[in-house]
């Protein structure tokens, strides 16, 4: 008898490894399926906790054997299989009437689980425990197979663990249907079987677990690319205003110097006498002047460009951004025949300064540089809008 509770002993270990491995994913990605399965392995060792203490005396008296117990525990897990397919079964995989039909087992393994007592005065309760348990094993096999043929991966690896158990509970329960015996060593071929079940559905839930969290990586890479998407702009490849703002707001480490809003010198007749094609190319090569050591740049739009510099010598580094787009436009576009300059407007930045405020006095400042002949950097010397007074940058 030793090499029986050895065997009872660890199917035990296994479903109860199992049932607390599905209890542990059901936090991680809140499938009901993990559920059903945790109950199913806990009626399953409940199952065999009966049948190994049945001759012995710490068996708690209910009134029933502990073969009795264990048919109560057996069809209570036969109740949960069909819930636990159910739900188990991919979403897209059309099964029509199967899945609903599936849920029918829970109705039909719970009456088994009650007629088993009720068995014991009514010999005609027998009977139907076998035959609830017999059409439960009919809907799961046809459930199944319906999910097989619709190329469910799912059911593919359920059906290497229950072929088994389902031939199985054909067999016995028909038997016992009709025979009105129990079949010989039937506890044995359960276990068996339902070992079998254990392991396959395990590895299957594992496989499906490593599945749904690589989907849930790629939807939050995908988003991830989406929002930075949402802050780039497309022509340039540098930060657009969304990107400005959030820079601004969100960037780690310390708040800019400077501030500093360029705008391209007479680019409406770039368009106009050479196309706009090429007057793409010369923002992108704007674009590509304006990075540096640092620097953060970005697009406001038309060809208004914004830097924000992180440097105490800011004013410098602004004006050698702004002189460098000649030479980038001039090497990017060699066909364009006339020089593109551009001017800026500069400003610094106070620690209790908006990038709507500092884009202001910056915007006041560039105009007064394009009022002043173009080419050339103006900057703010103080922080009141009204009277501060501007100074060209050398």
């Amino acid at each position: 008898m030793e090499w029986a509770s050895a065997a009872f002993g660890a199917f035990l270990g296994i479903a109860g490894v199992v049932g607390a491995g599905a209890l542990a994913l059901y936090p991680l990605v809140r499938r009901s399926y993990l559920v059903w399965g945790a109950l199913r392995m806990a009626f399953f060792a409940a199952m065999a906790l009966a049948l190994l203490l049945t001759s012995a005396p710490l068996l708690p008296d209910f009134g029933l054997d502990g073969l009795r117990l264990s048919e109560i525990a057996l069809s209570l897990g036969v109740a949960c299989t069909g819930p636990f397919l159910a739900t188990y079964i991919e979403k897209h995989i059309t099964l029509g009437q199967h899945r609903r039909h599936l849920w029918y087992i829970l109705p039909l393994g719970l009456f088994a689980a009650v007629a088993t007592p009720l068995g014991e005065r009514l010999p005609i309760f027998h009977q139907f425990h076998d035959f609830a348990l017999l059409l439960a094993t009919f809907l799961l096999a046809s459930g199944l197979w319906a999910a097989v043929r619709r190329g469910s991966r799912v059911a593919q690896i359920q059906a290497v663990g229950w072929a088994p158990l389902i031939l199985l509970g054909i067999g016995a329960f028909s038997y016992e249907f009709f025979v009105r015996e129990d079949l010989p060593y039937w506890q044995v071929a359960v276990l068996a079987g339902l070992t079998l079940d254990l392991l396959v559905t395990f590895a299957g839930i594992i496989r499906n677990f490593g599945q749904i969290m690589l989907e849930r990586d790629r939807a939050v890479a995908n988003i991830e690319a989406a929002e930075q998407m949402m802050h780039i702009d497309p022509l340039t490849n540098i930060a657009n205003r969304r990107g400005l703002e959030h820079h601004f707001v969100h960037a780690p480490g310390k708040r800019p110097v400077g501030l500093a809003l360029i705008d391209c010198d007479h680019f409406k007749q770039i368009n106009d006498n050479f196309g706009h094609d090429m007057g793409d190319r010369v923002l992108a090569a704007v674009a590509q002047a304006l990075k540096g050591h640092d620097l953060f740049e970005a697009r406001l739009g038309g060809e208004e460009f914004v830097v924000l510099i992180y440097s105490d010598d800011w004013q410098n580094l602004a004006e050698t951004a702004r002189r460098r787009i000649t030479h980038a436009v001039r090497m990017a576009v060699p066909e364009m025949p006339n020089a593109v300059t551009a001017s800026a407007g500069l400003t610094a930045i106070a620690a209790s300064d908006t990038l709507g405020s500092a884009l202001k006095r910056a915007d006041r400042a560039l105009y007064a540089a394009k009022e002043g002949g173009r080419n050339r950097s103006l900057a703010l010397t103080e922080f009141r809008p009204d009277k501060a007074p501007l100074f060209e940058v050398a």
